[in-house]
């Protein structure tokens, strides 16, 4: 065992990159995904991820989200937690800290419009996120256990506020079926756009495909955000279990996957952590609670 290296985190099962892992001295931020990572299929943080987040701020550490999601979809995490950030949301397309924005890479109008057309080419029902609002291309029934749980309810459809579409800083296609998925990936990258693919325990067989601006995803968003706290990416701690998180989990200096995420996202990783149901994430920040305190 490498001495220099901290040994409770050392302690977790490796993951793909435990060999490569060389970590700055000290962590300085740590950045937690939401869905599957943070929060269940109960929709809820738990006392004991409560009470390690907490143990991490209380040792000096910055604390924020890096999700897919918008400010009201973490809205229930962030009433236990109360970390006031950095925070990636929208899938890395925008920065919030301290209740606003503070940084957020739009999509352009052409590429805005490519998403509505490859949707009404593929008959694809579409979310389009704005700083304040969600706009839908229909009020499609089916979607309403995410409306409910994760996002808030819609505005109302693209159709019907033409003015707010103008405004859209991330677009979300919902897919069925791994085949969909793949090829609206392959589709949104032909047309020069990021396409992150992530699930939802609120709604099992639904994939958002999370589409953002080329010059945004959570890697780009979790190095920019370091930087607003100042330090250094190799700094943080981030973890995750999506295939959304694998730009955030390749450019960390401490990658920490989920015990359930797919062979990519483990290999991505330095070390692995039990699941959601398990409190991986507080099995995870105990480690580097332990870090944070031996230094």
């Amino acid at each position: 065992m490498d001495a220099t290296l901290p040994p409770d985190l050392l302690a977790l099962e490796p993951g793909g990159r435990r060999d490569a892992w060389r970590p700055a001295t000290r962590p300085g931020l740590v950045l937690l995904d939401v869905d599957g990572t943070l929060m269940g299929p109960d929709r809820v943080v738990t006392d004991p991820v409560v009470q390690a987040v907490h143990a991490i701020v209380d040792a000096g550490v910055p604390v924020g989200f890096a999700t897919g999601r918008n400010v009201a979809g973490v809205a229930t995490a962030y009433d236990q937690l109360r970390i006031a950030g950095p925070h990636v949301v929208l899938n890395g397309a925008q920065i919030r800290r301290d209740g606003r924005s503070v940084r957020t890479w739009p999509l352009t109008d052409d590429q805005r419009d490519a998403v509505l057309a490859l949707c009404d080419e593929r008959d694809l029902y579409a979310e389009l996120y704005t700083d304040d609002h969600v706009l839908v291309t229909a009020m499609d029934e089916r979607y309403e256990p995410h409306w409910t749980e994760v996002i808030g309810q819609p505005l109302g459809t693209v159709a019907e506020h033409p003015d707010l579409v103008r405004t859209t800083i991330k677009a979300t296609i919902v897919t069925h079926g791994e085949e969909q998925t793949a090829a609206v990936v392959d589709r949104v990258g032909e047309l020069g756009m990021n396409a992150g693919a992530a699930t939802s325990p609120v709604t099992p067989g639904f994939t958002y495909v999370n589409i953002t601006h080329p010059d945004a995803d959570k890697g780009k968003a979790v190095a920019a955000a370091a930087a607003l706290v100042g330090v250094d990416v190799d700094a943080v701690v981030a973890i995750g279990d999506g295939a959304n998180d694998l730009p955030m989990l390749r450019v960390v200096g401490t990658a920490i996957a989920m015990g359930d995420a797919g062979e990519v996202v483990r290999a991505a990783s330095h070390h692995v952590v039990p699941d959601v149901v398990g409190d991986g994430v507080a099995v995870a920040l105990r480690a580097v609670e332990a870090w944070v305190r031996a230094r």
